[in-house]
C-alpha cells in the first residue's frame, strides 16, 4: 500500500477513534449522581446506556441518508454530532435532561460512523487491501477507547464537568478527515439516469443468501461477546479475584485486539478463507483460558484471545459483505448487520436465561460450545471460499 493510500485509510479510520468514546462517560456516573441527588440513580445511569438509542436511530436512517448525502458528508455530519454533543454538557452541566439528550445525539453520531466507515473503505480499497484496512479499524476502535478513557479520566478527576472537554479531539479528527478523504457522489445521483434502478425493498429481496448467513454469524458473535463480557467478573470472583484484578487483565488483554488489527493481513495469509471460523476458535480459547485456569497469565491470554476473535470476525464480516453487495447495496447490508449486532446485544441475556443457563462457569461453558459449533459449521461448508467464488462469478458477469 503506497503512502497516499495509507493516508486515505488513516483519514477514514480516524473517525473510529470516536466509536468507543462513550465508555469514558461510565467512569463518571458516581460523581454525576452526587450532583443530581434528587434524580433516581437509574436515570443517571442512562447517561452511559442512552447512546445506544442514538446508534439505533442512526442505523435505521443510514441507508436513506446515503441517497441524499455523499458518504464523506455523512462522515462530517457524524463527527460534528459527536463533537458538539460531547462538549455541550461542559457548558451546561446543570441539567440531567440536557446531558441525556446530548448523549443520544452523541450515540447518533457514533452510529453513523460505524456504518459509513466500512462503506468508504469499500469505495476506496479493493481485495486484500480492503480486508487489511478493515482490520485496522478495530485497532483504531481500541486505541480510541484507551485514549479517551485515560485523558477523560484525567480531565474529570477534579470535576466531572471537565470530562466532556475530551470531545474537543473530535474537531482535530474532523479537520484531518476533511483534508484526507476525497469527496464522492450521492448514490441517488449515480443511479438517477438508470431506468432499472432498484427500490430499497427490491434491493433487499435480491441480496444473496450468503448475506443472511453472515447476519446469523453476527448475531451469534454478538451473543458470545456479550456472554464473555457479562460473566468474566463472576467467573473470576469465584476464583477469589476482585474488580481491580478483572479490570487489569481486561486492560492488558486489550493489547491482543490491537495487535491483531494491525497484523490481520498476515493472519489472513495463514487462515485464508477461514478467518471468521478461526475467530470463533479464538473465542472458545478465551472462555477456556479463564474458566479452567487460575493463573493471571492465562486470564490475560484469555482476554487477548477474545480481542483476537473480535477483530478476526468483526473485520472480516464487512469485508465479505463488501464482496457480496455492490456499492448501491452495501450501505443496506452494513445497516442490517449493525442492527442485528445491536439486537443480539440486547437479547443475549434473555436467550441465555431461556435456556436456563446460570451465570458464571455455566455461561462460559455455553460460550465454548457455541463458538466451536459455529467454527465447525463454517469450516464444513467452506463459507469463506463460497463467498469468494460468488464474488468471482459476479465479476465475470460484468
Amino acid at each position: 500500500m503506497n503512502k497516499k493510500k495509507t493516508t486515505l485509510a488513516v483519514g477514514i479510520l480516524s473517525m473510529n477513534l470516536l466509536l468507543m468514546s462513550t465508555s469514558v462517560i461510565g467512569s463518571a456516573i458516581a460523581a454525576i449522581a452526587k450532583s443530581f441527588p434528587t434524580e433516581p440513580i437509574s436515570k443517571v445511569q442512562m447517561i452511559a446506556s442512552i447512546p445506544q438509542l442514538g446508534q439505533l436511530i442512526a442505523t435505521l436512517l443510514f441507508t436513506w441518508l446515503t441517497y441524499h448525502l455523499t458518504r464523506k458528508n455523512i462522515g462530517i455530519l457524524a463527527v460534528l454530532a459527536v463533537g458538539i454533543s460531547g462538549m455541550f454538557p461542559a457548558f451546561y452541566p446543570s441539567s440531567l435532561n440536557i446531558i441525556l439528550a446530548c448523549m443520544t445525539v452523541l450515540g447518533f453520531g457514533a452510529g453513523l460512523i460505524s456504518n459509513v466507515g466500512p462503506v468508504l473503505l469499500q469505495e476506496h480499497f479493493e481485495g486484500e487491501e480492503r480486508a487489511s484496512v478493515m482490520g485496522w479499524g478495530m485497532g483504531f476502535n481500541n486505541i480510541g477507547m484507551m485514549v479517551f478513557t485515560a485523558l477523560g479520566g484525567a480531565l474529570g478527576s477534579s470535576n466531572w464537568h471537565n470530562l466532556f472537554w475530551i470531545y474537543a479531539l473530535s474537531l482535530v479528527i474532523l479537520v484531518f478527515f476533511i483534508f484526507t478523504v476525497p469527496q464522492d457522489n450521492v448514490i441517488g445521483d449515480k443511479n438517477k439516469d438508470n431506468e432499472k434502478s432498484e427500490s430499497f425493498l427490491s434491493s433487499v429481496k435480491s441480496l444473496s443468501g450468503n448475506v443472511y448467513i453472515i447476519l446469523l454469524v453476527t448475531f451469534v458473535m454478538s451473543m458470545i461477546l456479550m456472554t464473555f463480557m457479562t460473566n468474566q467478573s463472576i467467573v473470576l470472583a469465584a476464583k477469589g479475584q476482585g474488580t481491580a484484578y478483572t479490570a487489569m487483565v481486561i486492560t492488558i488483554g486489550n493489547i491482543g485486539g490491537i495487535l491483531t488489527a494491525f497484523v490481520l493481513k498476515y493472519i489472513r495469509k495463514l487462515t485464508k478463507t477461514n478467518t471468521i471460523a478461526f475467530g470463533f476458535i479464538a473465542f472458545a480459547l478465551s472462555f477456556a483460558c479463564i474458566e479452567f485456569f487460575s493463573s493471571p497469565v492465562m486470564h490475560i491470554l484469555g482476554n487477548m484471545f477474545s480481542g483476537m476473535g473480535v477483530v478476526m470476525v468483526n473485520a472480516t464480516i464487512p469485508f465479505e459483505l463488501s464482496l457480496l453487495a455492490d456499492e448501491r447495496k452495501f450501505p443496506i447490508v452494513i445497516s442490517m448487520n449493525t442492527l442485528v449486532s445491536s439486537f443480539a446485544g440486547i437479547f443475549a441475556p434473555m436467550i441465555i436465561a431461556a435456556f436456563k443457563i446460570k451465570p458464571g462457569d455455566a455461561s462460559f461453558t455455553f460460550g465454548i460450545i457455541l463458538s466451536l459449533v459455529i467454527a465447525t459449521f463454517l469450516l464444513i461448508i467452506k463459507f469463506g471460499a463460497r463467498i469468494e467464488k460468488s464474488h468471482a462469478e459476479q465479476e465475470a458477469q460484468k
